[in-house]
Order: structure tokens, then C-alpha cells, then sequence
């Protein structure tokens, strides 16, 4: 995910990153106008927006260059497997927010999670870290990119929660304090070294 570590190079992800023109601003007005058109739903994020209302955000704060405008339009469609026209636009857009920075890992992440903590609260649930991280595995599977399986990205989670011995499914940690183990974990490690075992389509 970030260009300080060489082998994190061969991800496609990576190499997108760095032709898109989307920037951290952008991402965040892209968000900030979709939840307002976004309806209540049983998502993660308690939101969920239609293709059509996500592509006329799109345009409204003028993500409408190439290959950006095309890139997240396609990304869209794969994330919505189901067919079901409504996604969550906060976890679509934590997952794709590496394609908005090049800089280091950490960078990467804490924009994913600025990105899915729209109400600014600083911290995230148990179930909220695993979204987030499990939304940027699914996208960089889109890419082609060998990521993790579903059960590998929960241990990462109970490893950085146990480290805070946060046992309740419900309790919060600040995110921020957590970025650096999250960076250096070893399975986050082997995603970003491209030696991960899921493939797209083994992705949930």
C-alpha cells in the first residue's frame, strides 16, 4: 500500500495510486456529500447511498477526471457483487482511499479510517477496525493484488485489541494509537509484500 516499502511496489493498488489525481481533500468531500444523500441502512457504517446518487457525488464535487472518475465507477460495480444497487459509502470509500495517498502504510491507514469516521470520534469498534481493513483487502483483491482471507484480517484485529485488552465487542480504541503495530504486523506485512493467499473472487 505505501511507496516507502520497495516491495509493496508490486501491488497494483500501488501502482494506481500513483496515476490517479484523487487527494485526501477530495476523498473527504466525496464522502461528506454522499452521506448526506445516503439513506439509513444495516451497514457498517449505518449508511447506504445508489449507484446513481455515489456517480452524481462524483460529479457534484468534480472527481470527473480520468483515470479517476473511471477507475472508482468500475470499483464500484465490483463491490456491489450482489446486485443490489445501494453500497455503504463509508466503507467503499475507507477501502479505496489508498488510491489517494502515496505515502507510507500508516499514512494509508489512518486516511482509511479518517475516511470511515465520518463523525470524527477518533476511535473505531472491534467490528469497525475489521471493516475497514477487510474494505482495503477487497479492493486491492479488484486490482488483481493476492491479499488475506477473511480469518487472517480478524486476527489482526484481536491482535490489536488484546494488546489494549479491549474484550468487549462494543468497546472502542483510539485508531491513531493503533497505526504503528498495524503497520508492522506481520499479515499486514505479507499483504503489502504482496504475499498474500486470497486471490479476487475468494474475497468477501
Amino acid at each position: 500500500m505505501g511507496n516507502q516499502n520497495s516491495s509493496s511496489n508490486r501491488m497494483a493498488i500501488s501502482a494506481m495510486a500513483h496515476m490517479m489525481k484523487l487527494t485526501r481533500g477530495k476523498l473527504l468531500m466525496l464522502r461528506d456529500h454522499c452521506v448526506a444523500v445516503s439513506e439509513s441502512g444495516d451497514t457498517p457504517s449505518g449508511y447506504q447511498i445508489s449507484r446513481a446518487k455515489f456517480l452524481a457525488s462524483m460529479g457534484v464535487v468534480k472527481v470527473s477526471n480520468e483515470p479517476d472518475y473511471e477507475v472508482l465507477e468500475k470499483l464500484l460495480v465490483l463491490w456491489d457483487k450482489n446486485g443490489t444497487d445501494r453500497i455503504d459509502p463509508l466503507l467503499f470509500l475507507a477501502g479505496v482511499s489508498p488510491l489517494a495517498s502515496v505515502m507510507d502504510v500508516a499514512t494509508k491507514l489512518r486516511l482509511a479510517f479518517e475516511v470511515f469516521d465520518y463523525r470524527e470520534t477518533g476511535t473505531v469498534t472491534r467490528d469497525e477496525m475489521e471493516s475497514v481493513i477487510g474494505a482495503i483487502n477487497k479492493v486491492a483483491s479488484f486490482f488483481g493484488d493476492a491479499v488475506l482471507h477473511e480469518m487472517q484480517l480478524g486476527v489482526i484485529v484481536d491482535d490489536l485489541f488484546e494488546e489494549s485488552r479491549s474484550f468487549d465487542e462494543e468497546e472502542e480504541v483510539n485508531y491513531s494509537d493503533k497505526l504503528h503495530t498495524m503497520a508492522v504486523h506481520p499479515l499486514l506485512i505479507e499483504f503489502i509484500s504482496g504475499q498474500g493467499t486470497a486471490r479476487h473472487g475468494t474475497v468477501q
